[in-house]
C-alpha cells in the first residue's frame, strides 16, 4: 500500500512551496505535467510577467512622453519669429537640433543683412550647438555648413586667416560634397581676383581629383575656367 504522503510538512527553515506527487504522477500525462509545472513556478512566472508588463508599460511612458516633448518644442520654434525669439530659444534649449537651426536661421539673416561680423558670430555659436546636438548626418552637416559659411563671412568683411578657415572644409572628407566643392570654388575665384592662378589651379584639380564626375559645381568651375584664359591648360606641341 502506498504511503500516505499528504500530511507530511516541509523541514524547518525550509519555506518553499512543495508541490508533493505521488506513484499516480509518475506517468502522467502532458497535462498534469503542465499543471505540476505551473504549481511548482507560478510565483516566478506571476512576477517575471509582471515585471515584463512594467517594463513595456515604461518604454511606451517615456516613447509618448519624448513624442509629445518633440511635438511642444516644435511649436516653440515656429513661434520664434525674429532674431531675439530665436537667440532666446537657442539658449534655452542647447543640445536640441532645433538649436542649433534656430541660430543658423539668425546667422543668415544677419548675412543677408550685410552684417558680415556679427553673421560669422553667430554661425560660430550655430556650429557651437550642433557639436551638442548629437553625431546624426544632418546636424553634422549643418555644423560644417555653419562653419564654411562663418569663414565666408569673415572673408567678405576682410578677416585675416579667412582662407584657411575655408581650405579646412575644402580639405575635410567628412564633408557634404556640395560643401567642400563650394569651398574650392570660392578658394579658385579668391585666387584668380588675387592674379595668382598657380593658386586657382590648384583648387580646380582639386575639384576634379576630389569630388564626383558630375558634382553640382562642375558648370561654375567651368565658366570660370573659360572666363580666364590664363586657367586654361595651353594646348600640348604636335607629334612630329
Amino acid at each position: 500500500m502506498p504511503e500516505d504522503r499528504s500530511n507530511k510538512q516541509p523541514p524547518a527553515g525550509d519555506d518553499r512551496n512543495l508541490v508533493v506527487v505521488d506513484e499516480d504522477f509518475v506517468n502522467a500525462d502532458t497535462e498534469d505535467r503542465l499543471w505540476l509545472f505551473w504549481e511548482r513556478n507560478k510565483d516566478t512566472i506571476v512576477k517575471g510577467t509582471f515585471g515584463l508588463v512594467f517594463g513595456i508599460l515604461a518604454f511606451l511612458a517615456y516613447f509618448f512622453w519624448n513624442e509629445s516633448r518633440r511635438e511642444d518644442l516644435g511649436v516653440e520654434f515656429i513661434a520664434c519669429q525674429d532674431e531675439a525669439a530665436r537667440r532666446s530659444f537657442a539658449s534655452r534649449h542647447p543640445g536640441e537640433a532645433l538649436a542649433a537651426v534656430a541660430m543658423t536661421d539668425v546667422a543668415d539673416d544677419l548675412k543677408k543683412a550685410g552684417k558680415f561680423a556679427d553673421a560669422a558670430k553667430a554661425y560660430d555659436e550655430a556650429s557651437r550647438l550642433t557639436g551638442l546636438a548629437g553625431k546624426a548626418p544632418a546636424i553634422a552637416a549643418l555644423g560644417t555648413r555653419a562653419r564654411l559659411y562663418a569663414a565666408l563671412c569673415r572673408l567678405e568683411a576682410g578677416e585675416a586667416g579667412a582662407d584657411k578657415a575655408i581650405a579646412a572644409v575644402a580639405d575635410d572628407v567628412n564633408a557634404p560634397e556640395t560643401l567642400r566643392g563650394f569651398a574650392m570654388l570660392t578658394l579658385a575665384n579668391v585666387a584668380v581676383a588675387k592674379g595668382d592662378t598657380a593658386e586657382a589651379t590648384k583648387w580646380l584639380n582639386a575639384m576634379d581629383k576630389k569630388l564626383r564626375a558630375g558634382h553640382v559645381w562642375k558648370s561654375d568651375k567651368e565658366a570660370l575656367v573659360q572666363s580666364e584664359p590664363s586657367l586654361v591648360a595651353p594646348a600640348a606641341p604636335a607629334a612630329k
